[in-house]
């Protein structure tokens, strides 16, 4: 199993959610961190360009698996959702590529109490619905990025 993170701009999140991950997570599971740090200038890293490599250096220190999300198209594309779907549609690839149990859980959430996620071995996915609404007729139905789980070898297509 494998619990992925993605993160932007805090690099002591990685160092908490290691050590909550290690004293609650009650599974065998490699622990990965998806770099999504901008080396430019940019509003998520307040003008800070070194964040990315900060982020690097935590996870060499720790020995966390740290992959760079690429991320040049956010000089120009300024709108967060959008930011935020290529980042979890570049985590999906990976997953579709390396096929496992996936524990996606935001870098801003920590573990507070014993974790066990064999409860959901019998289910390809486990989500939290949430909805929006686009405009007066329609609306929009998605799962939470926040925290996911998913089999990879169960879902189909």
């Amino acid at each position: 199993m494998k619990v992925v993170t993605s993160v932007v701009n805090n690099p002591l999140f990685i160092q908490i959610q290691f050590h909550t991950l290690k004293k609650y997570l009650k599974n065998n599971y490699e622990f990965i961190v998806f770099n999504d740090a901008k080396d430019f200038p940019d509003f998520t890293n307040g003008g800070n360009i070194n964040i990315k490599k900060e982020i690097t250096d935590i996870c060499d220190k720790l020995n966390i698996k740290c992959i760079n999300i690429p991320n040049k198209n956010h000089e120009q594309n300024k709108d967060a959702a959008i930011r935020c779907a290529d980042s979890m549609n570049y985590i999906l690839q990976f997953q579709l590529e390396n096929p496992d149990q996936y524990l996606v859980i935001d870098s801003d959430m920590f573990l507070v109490r014993d974790f066990d996620i064999s409860k959901y071995e019998g289910c390809d996915c486990a989500i939290v619905l949430q909805e929006r609404n686009l405009n007066d007729i329609q609306k929009i139905i998605y799962f939470w990025n926040g925290i996911y789980y998913f089999d990879i070898f169960k879902m189909k297509d």
